[in-house]
């Protein structure tokens, strides 16, 4: 029986569902046209819901599915590092160990799924956990996208942020971020407010993101080896929404506030499990 935090019918995710129909009808989008918000295809919010820094073997990043409906996540990514806005301009310098990965073409999250990323291997997280991650950041599935040297979360500390983007478009989308523990500049979320890029697209012109209010903060301490943060709030009411942001409808992910909606009290971790709170 399910612990009376954790939500009961939580599906799992599908790493392998098949790849979505092409729509022959569907146009493809104009020349450098500015995104509706930032990536131009998200239409649902996921959350990253528990994080874990250690130890190596045992670090992983959660992410659930609050909405009705299933997410294909082929064009969502994770990153570590806060430089994962310039994507769009081509390659980014990380810094060492930190990682900017794409979710492969047929990976969904069901309505109310939850799902696992773990950073080191699958076998290590099985290691840990007794379960087998549903993806795997070394030797897995994850298409990188950036990497210096190998894939890890900093102890102390790190940034990490689920965005969107359609591999065209000038502009990401902000899905959702999270500052965990207490991480040095290098490792923290850097402001793109106004920063302009030119994507891949046929145009040439350059497209800036919307001012963030960049006022997420980071937690008071970070979780010790063996230990986790996790959500226990959802982002509404909690961060601007709807407004003029780079997420989801004009949210402003770097506007959450974090003291309200993540733990500090750093217990075990529970990979795939969240509190029900979070599925409305």
């Amino acid at each position: 029986m399910p612990a009376a935090d954790e939500h009961p019918d939580a599906a799992p995710a599908s790493a392998d569902a098949p790849a979505p129909e092409d729509d022959a009808a569907e146009p493809p989008p104009p020349p450098d046209a500015p995104p509706s918000g930032g990536g131009g295809q998200a239409t649902t919010a996921l959350m990253l819901t528990e994080i874990a820094l250690a130890p190596t073997g045992g670090e992983f990043i959660e992410i659930a599915n609050p909405s009705q409906q299933t997410v294909d996540l082929s064009t969502f990514y994770l990153a570590d590092n806060g430089k994962y806005f310039q994507l769009p301009g081509g390659t980014v310098g990380v810094d060492t160990n930190d990682f900017i990965v794409r979710f492969p073409a047929g990976a969904t999250i069901p309505p109310h799924g939850v799902i696992t990323v773990a950073t080191d291997s699958a076998a290590s997280f099985t290691t840990t956990y007794g379960a087998a991650p549903n993806f795997a950041i070394v030797g897995g599935t994850l298409t990188t996208l950036a990497l210096n040297g190998t894939a890890t979360l900093t102890n102390a500390g790190e940034i990490v942020v689920l965005f969107q983007w359609d591999g065209q478009s000038d502009t990401v989308h902000d899905i959702d971020m999270m500052i965990a523990g207490v991480p040095t500049a290098a490792n923290g979320l850097l402001d793109k407010s106004g920063l302009a890029f030119d994507g891949p697209d046929a145009g040439t012109a350059t497209t800036a993101y919307a001012a963030d209010a960049h006022t997420i903060a980071a937690q008071p301490s970070a979780p010790a080896s063996g230990k986790s943060t996790k959500r226990i709030a959802p982002e509404a009411g909690h961060e601007t929404q709807g407004g003029a942001g780079n997420g989801v409808a004009g949210d402003d992910e770097t506007s959450e506030n974090t003291a309200v909606t993540w733990d500090t009290a750093f217990t075990a971790p529970t990979p795939g499990s969240v509190p029900t709170v979070l599925f409305p």
